[in-house]
């Protein structure tokens, strides 16, 4: 190619654009590190502090700590005062890297981010063969980051928008409703229905055994009477329900139309089918935004080889829009098929069993 050819402006607007990404993506092993050591609540509780203070109260090495605090403090993830040259944590810092269980945690995309990087090496061997990777051998800071990354977001939204955005729903699960959770990994949207509608049972399925092992500590921990876990696949589960939810996990299967065909087979008359799905147009240019490039990429690393090493393995992606997803619902016999609700994320899809 011929260098001249190209518009430099265009040029140097583009290398500009990857320099931005690579000091972004520069941050993930920091950042996990930052996790897993504790560092971000360590700052929280001794800040302001100098990089000395710091790395003291953490228990790591003053020179390593003082590097992690300036690379943060640049990215302005940590608070830097030049005047006593000391770093601390503002209310907004705290709430999205130390505060676990609340509103605004962003620490898990991170960990998912680590996680995919440390799948690297069988991704890029299944883009030569097309084949998939299961999704039981996927590094452990992928089911990590994936239950710690959605649970703000289902914290804010599930039971306080999205369910009451369904038709009838509310009301069915407050006066007491059977309600299967498919694909519920750790047990997060489980456990916050079950909290909120303790009139009705509320189960758990998950084909990935680790996962059910981590919902049940949860749900021992939560005490919670009308919940329970079990493994068991999209088209295996037992039992007859009145609502199934599919919670970002229906394009991750290999077999969508067949799973959607077998919870039509589980649902009471009446029964209504519940799909949270990354909010996506059926055009992808309209998805050429902060959040599609970021569902393209989980989708390319993980939901594309999870769904190709299953049976079927259509391969739907983390952005299929709704068109795709109304044909599944259409084909497996459900009717009054709609957007109940959608957001910047996500969008919520009802469907009713005739």
């Amino acid at each position: 190619m011929d260098i001249e050819a190209a518009d430099f402006k265009k040029l140097r607007q583009l290398q500009w654009k990857i320099m931005e990404n690579v000091a972004a993506s520069a941050l993930i092993p920091l950042m996990q590190i930052g996790d897993e050591l504790g560092l971000f609540i360590h700052l929280y509780k001794t800040g302001p502090a100098s990089a000395e203070e710091f790395s003291k109260s953490a228990g790591i090495d003053g020179r390593y700590g003082r590097e992690w605090l300036l690379a943060l403090s640049a990215a302005g993830y940590v608070t830097f005062t030049s005047e006593d040259d000391k770093f601390s944590l503002s209310a907004e810092q705290a709430a999205v890297f130390v505060e676990n269980d609340g509103p605004a945690l962003m620490i898990g995309a991170y960990n998912l981010l680590a996680g995919t990087i440390y799948n690297t090496e069988k991704i890029k061997s299944v883009f030569t063969s097309g084949t998939g990777v299961d999704w039981g051998r996927f590094h452990p800071c992928v089911f990590q980051g994936t239950a710690k990354f959605f649970k703000p977001s289902y914290a804010v939204n599930l039971v306080e928008k999205w369910i009451p955005n369904v038709h009838g729903l509310n009301e069915k699960l407050t006066n007491g409703a059977s309600f299967a959770d498919v694909g519920c990994g750790h047990g997060i949207s489980t456990l916050m229905i079950a909290e909120a509608f303790p009139a009705s049972k509320v189960v758990g399925f998950d084909i990935h055994q680790p996962s059910i092992n981590e919902a049940k500590k949860l749900a021992k921990k939560s005490q919670l009477k009308n919940v329970e876990f079990v493994t068991a696949s999209a088209k295996s589960y037992q039992g007859e329900f009145d609502v199934i939810g599919f919670f970002d996990c229906l394009h991750d299967l290999g077999d969508p139309v067949g799973a959607a065909k077998y919870a039509n087979k589980k649902l009471r008359g009446g029964g209504t089918i519940m799909l949270i799905e990354p909010s996506a147009s059926d055009n992808p240019e309209d998805n050429f935004n902060t959040i599609g490039q970021m569902y393209y990429c989980f989708s390319t690393m993980a939901c594309i080889p999870a769904s190709k090493s299953q049976e079927i393995g259509l391969a739907l992606g983390a952005q299929a829009g709704p068109a795709k997803l109304f044909e599944i619902l259409k084909e497996s016999g459900f009717a009054e098929i709609k957007i109940a609700h959608q957001n910047a994320s996500n969008m919520v899809i009802e469907a009713t069993k005739p």
